[in-house]
C-alpha cells in the first residue's frame, strides 16, 4: 500500500472526526446557554390598575408550559472537549507528516548501483578515491564518477568495455584508459538527472581469447 495514500486517508478520517466532535460540542454548549437563560429570566405577568372587573366568574387559570430544553451532561462536555483536542492534534500531526512525506518524495531519487556480470567493477569519485557502500548510496544526479573494472593478472588483457543502463554493447563502450596504480580500465561518467539507478556491466578483452564472458 502507498504510504502517502494511507497517511492521506488517516488525515481525512481524523479531520472528519474533529469536525463532528466540534459540531456536537457547539450544540451542547448552546443547550447549556439556553438552560441558563431560562433560569435567569422568569416570566412575570403584567397587571393593569385601570382595568375594571365586571365579572366575578372565575376564569380558568392558564399556565404557560415551560419550553423543554434538553439538559447537557457535564460529563459529555468534558469528553467532547478531550476528543476535540485529541482529534485536532491527530489531524495536525497527520497533515504535517503527510506534507513531509510528499516533500521527501519530490526530491530526486538517489541512484542505486547495481553490479552485473563482472565482480571486478569499482566506483571512484572524480579524484580516483574509491567510494564505500554508504557513499555510493549518497550519489546524486549530475555527479561525476569514475567506473572501472579490475584487470586480471597473468592474462593478456588489452582493453575493456563498460556500459551503463544499456542492453547491448556499442563501440563507444570500449575503453583503453588504464590506471597502472589501481590496475583498472575505467571510464568517466556523469549521472543524468533522470536516472533512478545505475545498471553497470563490464567485460575484459583478451588478445588471444576475445571478450571474456561471451
Amino acid at each position: 500500500m502507498d504510504i502517502v495514500y494511507f497517511l492521506s486517508s488517516i488525515n481525512k478520517l481524523s479531520l472528519l472526526a474533529f469536525l463532528v466532535t466540534l459540531g456536537v460540542l457547539i450544540y451542547e454548549i448552546n443547550l447549556l446557554k439556553k438552560e441558563g437563560l431560562s433560569k435567569t429570566k422568569p416570566k412575570i405577568p403584567k397587571f393593569e390598575e385601570s382595568t375594571t372587573v365586571t365579572n366575578i366568574q372565575a376564569t380558568p387559570l392558564i399556565v404557560d408550559q415551560p419550553e423543554k430544553i434538553a439538559k447537557p451532561n457535564n460529563l459529555i462536555l468534558v469528553v467532547l472537549i478531550v476528543l476535540l483536542v485529541v482529534f485536532g492534534l491527530a489531524t495536525f500531526y497527520g497533515f504535517y507528516n503527510y506534507n513531509q512525506k510528499k516533500s521527501q518524495d519530490a526530491v530526486s531519487p538517489t541512484p542505486m548501483v547495481n553490479f552485473i556480470t563482472s565482480k571486478g567493477i569499482k566506483i571512484f569519485d572524480g579524484e580516483f578515491n574509491p567510494l564505500s557502500d554508504s557513499e555510493l548510496s549518497q550519489i546524486k544526479p549530475a555527479e561525476k564518477i569514475i567506473i572501472a573494472v579490475k584487470t586480471i593478472k597473468d592474462v593478456d588483457i588489452d582493453r575493456a568495455r563498460i556500459r551503463v543502463n544499456k542492453n547491448s554493447w556499442q563501440d563507444q563502450d570500449i575503453t583503453l584508459d588504464f590506471s597502472q596504480k589501481d590496475e583498472i580500465y575505467y571510464i568517466k561518467y556523469q549521472i543524468a538527472s533522470d536516472e533512478s539507478k545505475l545498471k553497470i556491466e563490464a567485460q575484459l578483452h583478451s588478445a588471444s581469447e576475445g571478450w571474456l564472458g561471451d
